[in-house]
């Protein structure tokens, strides 16, 4: 199926791994072109160097923090500068206290009642205004052509809060995010810009796995056990991989899905209970 994306242009923020930088990939090999954003600058390299042999000339690297409305205009104006007008936008942003636990700095479980007003703060910071400020940014040239895609890559506690973890602040600011691009695609909706939320379960990335390590570790159990917990959890008895979460994403940004906005798609593997 063509998805009529050539030429499109597209901002993938935390595009340098995992799910973003899948997502990347198969919009370039769609024929969008792609601009990557993210903080680590080896990571960034690197994956900017293997979409290019995927996707040569589709593809540019932009070193930024997608948490910051300043950043991400400066991100959205190389974008404009390289390729041109905007056409997809799509936040991919780990929370903050996932991404803290990964580089093993904490904060380790809390509650409503052991969490600070500033742990609140950094957690929206880092998961509703890093999509705000993105879509924000993209929606002019989206307008200008009558034509756009929003996707935020989110999480199944946007729906489900996910009781059994030893933190709040995901099951707290996930569903802020996802009512945000609810009402951001009914006013966009005649502008022809679909905006789209998608609740992940169960992905197998890089920084996934080094959390359920250290869950694992916060626990006192082996990896093996915390794996088997999610995989159990999971009707088709495994993970997903980025590569299939991009398969969605690219659908959504395509031609065919012009139909499909304000929703909130789980990519679980059936792990919803929700009818």
């Amino acid at each position: 199926m063509d998805y009529q994306l050539d030429g499109r242009v597209a901002i993938v923020s935390g595009g340098s791994r995992g799910i973003g930088r899948a997502i990347a990939e198969t919009l370039a090999r769609e024929g969008a072109r792609v601009v990557i954003a993210s903080r680590t600058e080896s990571y960034l390299d690197e994956a900017a160097g293997s979409l290019e042999s995927a996707a040569p000339g589709r593809v540019h690297a932009v070193a930024a923090d997608m948490t910051d409305p300043a950043d991400i205009d400066r991100v959205v104006s190389a974008a404009r500068s390289r390729f041109g007008t905007i056409s997809i936008a799509i936040s991919n942003v780990i929370g903050h206290v996932i991404d803290a636990q990964r580089e093993g700095e904490g904060p380790g479980a809390g509650t409503f009642q052991t969490l600070e007003p500033e742990e609140y703060r950094r957690e929206f910071r880092q998961l509703f205004i890093s999509s705000w400020a993105l879509a924000q940014a993209c929606i002019p040239d989206m307008r200008a052509q009558r034509w756009g895609r929003i996707c935020n890559i989110g999480s199944s506690a946007a729906r489900e809060p996910a009781t059994q973890l030893p933190h709040t602040l995901p099951n707290v600011v996930r569903p802020a995010v996802a009512g945000m691009h609810r009402l951001l695609a009914a006013r966009l909706a005649q502008d022809g810009i679909t905006v789209n939320n998608i609740l992940t379960g169960g992905i197998l990335t890089e920084r996934n796995a080094s959390y359920w390590r250290w869950l694992a570790d916060s626990r006192g159990q082996s990896l093996d056990q915390v794996t088997s917990v999610v995989n159990e959890a999971i009707p088709i008895g495994r993970m997903g991989e980025p590569k299939e979460m991009a398969a969605l994403v690219a659908f959504l940004c395509s031609a065919q899905a012009s139909r499909v906005t304000g929703q909130s798609i789980p990519v679980n593997g059936g792990a919803s209970v929700h009818l």
